[in-house]
């Protein structure tokens, strides 16, 4: 099965300070996390940026075609750039992630709606996930009509999700106090 890993990496950080992507934790910055994670299963590594800081980590960066609508539009971009049907979703903020936890997205795919994560409490995921590029229509559309809601997304394409547990895996890092 041939996949495209794609590490969103695009977002404002408002509320980190600086572009959280980049910023250490344990050493090491934490898309690399992401990318150390998403090499176990695929050579064919995509980042949603436009930031040319990220281009140390010798991958493409994809900027967005929709500027201003959020996560939507870097998942529009990427899986525009992307050249294969599945597409594996992995945001630059969670260092928890772990091989099960994608190899798990990988095996739940059955058809073409996208799959994503879910904690024990219900809260979806959607950043961490596979796509297949055929959704790529739908998520056009959504932006085109201004909906940038990744959840109405996940309605429109009914998407499977999967547990992911313990809930701990899943936490994304958001402020400067998550990086102790």
């Amino acid at each position: 099965m041939k996949v495209t890993a794609i590490i969103l990496a695009g977002g404002k950080s408002s509320r980190m300070g600086s572009d959280k992507g980049l910023v250490f934790h344990k050493g090491k910055p934490l898309v690399e996390y992401s990318v150390n994670v998403c090499k176990e299963f695929t050579d064919q590594i995509l980042i949603s940026s436009k930031n040319p800081e990220y281009s140390r980590f010798g991958y493409p960066l994809i900027p967005d075609n929709f500027m201003e609508c959020g996560p939507i539009g870097g998942l529009e971009a990427a899986l525009s750039a992307s050249d294969t049907d599945l597409n594996l979703i992995c945001p630059c903020d969670m260092p928890g992630i772990n091989g099960f936890i994608l190899e798990s997205l990988l095996h739940s795919v059955s058809g073409s709606e996208p799959v994503v994560a879910r904690d024990p409490e219900g809260k979806l995921f959607p950043v961490l996930g596979v796509y297949p590029k055929s959704s790529l229509p739908v998520i056009r559309e959504q932006i085109q009509q201004g909906d940038y809601r990744m959840t109405s997304l996940l309605n429109r394409l009914k998407t499977k999700t999967i547990l992911i547990e313990p809930a701990g895996m899943l936490a994304n890092f958001n402020y400067p106090e998550d990086l102790q």
